[in-house]
């Protein structure tokens, strides 16, 4: 029998792995945290409920090397966000006991995550990226202002940072932060301070989401390539520094040698997605950030013929690497979710770019939620979360138009008695 797969979450990523990995009759455990998400009831994985990466790792660590005992042998264990990397990472060596842990080498994992160390070795191995600043106090802040053009963009350091504790609250929910002046870097420097004082300044290059293009691979133990195929982000929710809304498969395999080339200086092995951005002005496309994990859009590849989950399973359980046979497709992802609510926002706003977001949603699709082969998420994201918000804002438009008329009619008075 293979060796059974763990998967740390089971939001869109994790449902991902799960089906990807249960449609080759692999056993699949999914760790979840919370009651009622989606991917808690897809056929392809048994769920159990332990803590949390982000906000238990003490706890959760324990439940894992329990939980490794009981599997016996050497399960692998797949993450999903950037705190399951760093949970990974830094329990490496005790649930290597009980487990395969389908991370990146340690130093590898560190350069990826680390923003600035990411520019340094594109810097050493000649693949081009925006300019960057470090900061790592205000001093610095200081010393760079006259370096710098406008608009630029505020980043963490690392990004999962951002997010832990109340530091996601400080920062305003944002996973960058656009600036267009130098007052009002100093300003969102002040604010994001408080959670971080390491940030990145990066140049902005000019264009819209679909200017993203994205180089998902698979360097194996050697950090030699295996296979990829490329994407390009067409909607992100928010824009310009957002998650991929949809998100389509494209040709770009001229980013294939220089992408290939980074990692093996890196000496970079696993599943990696990589990201470029075209500037227009300049007529490259520059180096944004690498991603050294399974992410949402992963399922793309099966309409490539690249399976980058099922590379990564068999490499590191041990069997025989499968065929890669790369097709041309012309397949769309799209988070069904966020686009509903989205184009819901837009036709209460009679926003006309809700004519374009369904232009954009045309063609072959694959859903992160929605499988014909594994419905019940999709039925119980109705269940749990759209109808409910759904109701929600309802309330909260009728709530709204109501007061906007009760004032209409209360403000004359008010004027004339003043």
């Amino acid at each position: 029998m293979r060796p059974t797969a763990v998967v740390m979450n089971m939001f869109y990523t994790g449902i991902g792995i799960a089906r990807s990995l249960g449609e080759q009759g692999i056993p699949v455990i999914g760790l979840t945290a919370q009651h009622g998400i989606y991917g808690n009831f897809t056929r392809y994985a048994r769920t159990v409920f332990c803590p949390d990466s982000r906000n238990e790792p003490q706890a959760l660590l324990p439940y894992l090397l329990k939980l490794g005992e009981e599997l016996g042998g050497h399960s692998l264990i797949f993450p999903t966000r950037d705190d399951d990397l760093v949970f990974l990472d830094r329990f490496r060596q005790e649930l290597e006991r009980h487990f395969v842990v389908v991370v990146p080498e340690s130093s590898a994992l560190k350069a990826c995550l680390n923003k600035w160390e990411t520019f340094v070795w594109a810097q050493q191995t000649g693949v081009l990226t925006p300019r960057c600043w470090l900061i790592e106090e205000e001093q610095d802040l200081q010393r760079i202002l006259p370096d710098l053009s406008y608009p630029c963009v505020l980043k963490p350091v690392s990004a999962h940072f951002w997010r832990k504790a109340s530091n996601w609250e400080k920062v305003g929910g944002r996973k960058a932060i656009g600036v267009l002046s130098r007052e009002e870097l100093l300003a969102e420097y002040a604010a994001i301070e408080r959670a971080d004082q390491r940030a990145l300044v990066q140049e902005m290059v000019p264009g819209g989401d679909d200017s993203l293009v994205i180089v998902a691979c698979y360097m194996d133990r050697e950090s030699k390539w295996v296979a990829g195929f490329n994407t390009q982000k067409l909607v992100q929710v928010p824009e310009i520094f957002g998650t991929g809304c949809i998100v389509q498969t494209v040709n770009r395999s001229e980013l294939f040698e220089r992408t290939a080339r980074l990692l093996k200086n890196m000496r970079f092995n696993g599943i990696a997605e990589v990201e470029y951005k075209w500037d227009a002005e300049k007529k490259e496309f520059l180096l944004i950030e690498i991603n050294p994990r399974p992410w949402d859009q992963h399922r793309l590849g099966n309409a490539c013929g690249i399976d980058l989950i099922y590379l990564a399973y068999c490499e590191h359980a041990g069997l025989p690497l499968p065929i890669v046979s790369s097709q041309v497709s012309t397949h769309k992802w799209i988070a069904e979710d966020t686009f509903v609510l989205t184009a819901l926002r837009l036709l209460w706003r009679r926003d006309p770019r809700l004519v374009s977001l369904f232009r954009l949603a045309r063609g072959k699709r694959i859903y992160a939620i929605w499988s014909r082969r594994d419905p019940l998420p999709f039925v119980a994201y109705l269940m749990t979360r759209f109808i409910p918000e759904l109701i929600s804002a309802g309330v909260r438009a009728v709530w709204s138009a109501f007061k906007t008329r009760t004032l209409g009619k209360t403000i004359p008075v008010q004027e004339r008695s003043g």
